[in-house]
């Protein structure tokens, strides 16, 4: 039994760096495409508080958000900015 068990703590030890790995790697392929919908988001829909050109947002205040929270909380950005995109019959980027 006490072998079975160490070699179940061996198993999960050593895969566990391929688990972080892949999890980063999904992490960096979700903040990329949050930032391709919020780039085409900002373009044609809202606005981009940093622009010195200052217009009337037209996107809906949610939407806004996500397009800053891509970076922090891609999970919760995507669905808004893809669901905004969509609503105004954008095409969605394709996802790697």
């Amino acid at each position: 039994m006490v072998k079975i068990t160490n070699l179940l703590v061996v198993a999960f030890t050593a895969s566990l760096p391929l688990a972080v790995q892949a999890q980063s790697g999904a992490l960096a392929s979700d903040r990329a495409y949050c930032a391709r919908l919020s780039e085409i988001y900002v373009r044609y829909i809202g606005h981009d508080d940093g622009s010195s050109h200052r217009i009337i947002p037209r996107g809906a205040n949610d939407a806004q958000v996500a397009s800053t929270q891509c970076q922090a909380n891609s999970a919760w950005a995507i669905p808004v900015l893809e669901q905004q995109l969509a609503t105004n019959k954008f095409t969605l980027p394709a996802r790697d």
